[in-house]
């Protein structure tokens, strides 16, 4: 009874895969998730084993799963890896082989924010290369559900009676970032075996090395899935090439990347030093490079890229574009392939033209065969001029008192001093000031005295008898009116007869 039960068995299989071969459209698989590799595991965990699981058949894996369901084995039977503790292990290793479950890292360290993250994802049929002797290679989605449409189908069956399957292999080629330390390589593959009658799976994954060769580490679910594995660091002429080969109608989605890696950032250059007023057009930078490996630099005036170089014999710059009275801001990164630096920075200015000097004091008649002038410092000057009525008198020095007595005078005599700042980038305004000897308002003649003579040489001037001289205009108005007039003789009469 047994036997014909099983044989009925049997003969409804063949039947229903004569069908299925028949009408390939009545296969659909649709995407099923895949469980966390750290799914027993949270991020704070220590102590941590990344392991792998060889589940190659219902058996295995149904002891797995039932035994360990927080594993989230949700693929079927089927390569996985999962990250454990020490205790979590212990559990587990009794219940499987050497060749079912080994630790691939007994110091597994998770990836974290503080590290550098780069992936990319590559459609199943653009492959780097492909392999088959049998045609046994197609560009379809076959039986994966979904709006996906850019895959490739890896082996087939020749018909649903020849035991016989015909074999394909593709692989593809993924260049990451620089990097100075790899902290992990995950690959994911999607994809799905589209058997009609999928008993097991003889689809496996790998990665090339620089011999081309590829071992086949991973076996793949037949559900369609992600599978996601991490793998060691292995290399194909630079590049990270995952293969996979198959028999079994291997569908490939799409394969993704994900490099988790470290960059040390390389060392600054050393006394970095912008020139502070040494020259009157131009900013000087100087610097010195670190010993450490670097492979170029850049130069930054107020945040913008003014130079980049990477030849390394080149330890100073001139800035040609600064201007008189403002500071810039300069900031020099190195780098290497990996990363750039911290920034270093420098405050330069150029040399400016002197300041002004603030107020010039001339005296007004303090000194009866003299005047005496003085003026303040003005900022950044190396000297100043000084000119009487326009025409040069003397120079003087920072270091020297700033003061001069004009003895050549004529009495009653007004004269403008100026006073111009200099240095060797370019000349001051002047600043200047009106003085005069020892002169005063009503001396008509410059006597030393106000008496009658003065008086009558004021009404003089009044009935136009005879004409002032510049001086004599000034000295005689008595209220600074800008007139002779009666009110002038009033003023000088009382000050007489005073």
């Amino acid at each position: 009874m047994i036997r014909e039960i099983k044989n009925n068995m049997i003969l409804v299989l063949v039947i229903m895969s004569f069908s299925l071969s028949n009408n390939e459209n009545l296969i659909n698989r649709p995407f099923q998730p895949s469980g966390r590799i750290d799914a027993m595991v949270n991020q704070d965990s220590d102590d941590l084993k990344l392991i792998q699981l060889n589940l190659k058949n219902d058996s295995l894996y149904n002891i797995a799963d039932s035994l360990f369901p927080d594993l989230e084995l949700l693929n079927g039977p089927a390569s996985y890896h999962r990250i454990l503790t020490s205790n979590q292990l212990s559990q587990i290793q009794p219940y499987f082989n050497d060749e079912t479950l080994y630790v691939i890292n007994d110091n597994y360290d998770m990836p974290n924010e503080s590290r550098l993250y780069w992936v990319e994802i590559k459609p199943g049929s653009q492959v780097y290369g492909t392999y088959t002797e049998d045609e046994a290679i197609e560009y379809t989605c076959a039986c994966i559900d979904g709006d996906t449409d850019d895959c490739i189908k890896l082996g087939y069956d020749d018909s649903w009676y020849n035991p016989f399957d015909y074999y394909g292999e593709a692989w593809w080629a993924f260049t990451p970032p620089n990097y100075d330390y790899i902290q992990e390589i995950r690959v994911t593959v999607r994809g799905a075996q589209c058997d009609d009658l999928p008993l097991w799976s003889e689809t496996y994954m790998g990665l090339k090395d620089n011999n081309g060769s590829w071992s086949n580490d991973y076996e793949l679910s037949i559900n369609y899935t992600d599978n996601i594995f991490i793998v060691p660091e292995t290399w194909n002429q630079g590049m990270l090439m995952p293969t996979i080969g198959s028999e079994d109608n291997y569908v490939i989605d799409y394969v993704k990347f994900e490099f988790f890696y470290s960059c040390m950032a390389p060392d600054e250059v050393i006394s970095f030093q912008a020139s502070d007023g040494d020259n009157c057009s131009t900013i000087n930078l100087e610097w010195d490079f670190p010993t450490s490996d670097i492979e170029g630099f850049q130069l930054f005036k107020e945040g913008d890229l003014i130079f980049e170089s990477n030849d390394l014999s080149n330890t100073s710059f001139i800035d040609y574009s600064a201007e008189s009275g403002e500071e810039y801001e300069y900031c020099m990164y190195t780098y290497d392939e990996c990363s750039i630096s911290e920034p270093i920075c420098n405050i330069g200015f150029v040399k400016p033209i002197p300041a002004s000097v603030d107020s010039v004091a001339s005296s007004d008649g303090e000194y009866p065969d003299e005047i005496h002038i003085s003026w303040n410092e003005a900022e950044n000057s190396d000297g100043y001029r000084l000119y009487r009525d326009g025409t040069w008198l003397s120079v003087f020095y920072p270091h020297q008192d700033l003061v001069y007595i004009d003895e050549y005078i004529d009495s009653g005599e007004t004269y403008n001093y100026c006073i111009e700042s200099y240095n060797d980038c370019g000349d001051a305004a002047w600043t200047c000031d009106l003085g005069f000897g020892g002169a005063y308002l009503g001396d008509s003649n410059f006597d030393g005295n106000i008496d009658v003579l003065d008086v009558v040489t004021l009404v003089n001037f009044i009935l136009s008898i005879n004409e002032p001289s510049e001086s004599q205009l000034f000295w005689l108005d008595m209220n600074q009116d800008g007139s002779l007039n009666v009110q002038d003789v009033v003023l000088i009469v009382n000050i007489i007869l005073n």
